[in-house]
């Protein structure tokens, strides 16, 4: 009887509250049980810490174009990947990895055959979950522009090719 008393404190530290963001041992190694909640997000403005094009130089240092928070979308696939749309024309295919979300590279490439110029940028994210609805980000955007009418890029105080990288975090609504 004396052996059970003194295993009953252990017993009901093992049933206490459990969350849906526990992590448990598989293998010697630590996994999370995050679930990222499908559906709208929000994400707050991206601040930028590393800008070599030279776009934030007119702006006061507030880290971000504006202070509005922007929309997001995301959406687990079939094949367990997930899909986080950024506005219409931005799209990221995404792996869950524990509490580490790693998006493949998305690449956009905008031709003006007025100007003679192709301007080409690739978007690189990342993200860690610290629950099922909020996560922070990493962005790095590499650019590069192509053709005569690029100059025009520079009197405006860009430098090409360049990169920007900045964080954010998004919650769940």
């Amino acid at each position: 009887m004396n052996k059970w008393m003194l295993l009953m404190p252990l017993a009901l530290m093992a049933c206490g509250d459990k969350t849906d963001d526990t992590s448990t041992e598989e293998g010697g190694e630590e996994t999370s049980s995050i679930e990222p909640q499908e559906g709208s997000w929000t994400m707050t403005p991206l601040v930028t810490t590393e800008d070599t094009c030279g776009m934030d130089e007119d702006e006061e240092d507030t880290g971000s174009e504006d202070n509005e928070s922007d929309p997001l979308t995301l959406t687990k696939n079939a094949d367990g990947t997930f899909a986080l749309e950024i506005d219409e024309d931005v799209s990221f295919t995404c792996s869950l990895s524990g509490s580490d979300f790693t998006c493949e590279p998305v690449v956009m490439s905008e031709e003006d055959p007025e100007m003679n110029m192709t301007f080409n940028q690739t978007l690189n994210l990342s993200a860690v979950f610290s629950s099922n609805t909020a996560f922070d980000a990493n962005v790095d955007m590499e650019m590069s522009c192509e053709g005569d009418g690029c100059a025009m890029l520079e009197e405006f105080g860009m430098t090409m090719p360049c990169n920007i990288v900045g964080t954010f975090s998004a919650t769940a609504d």
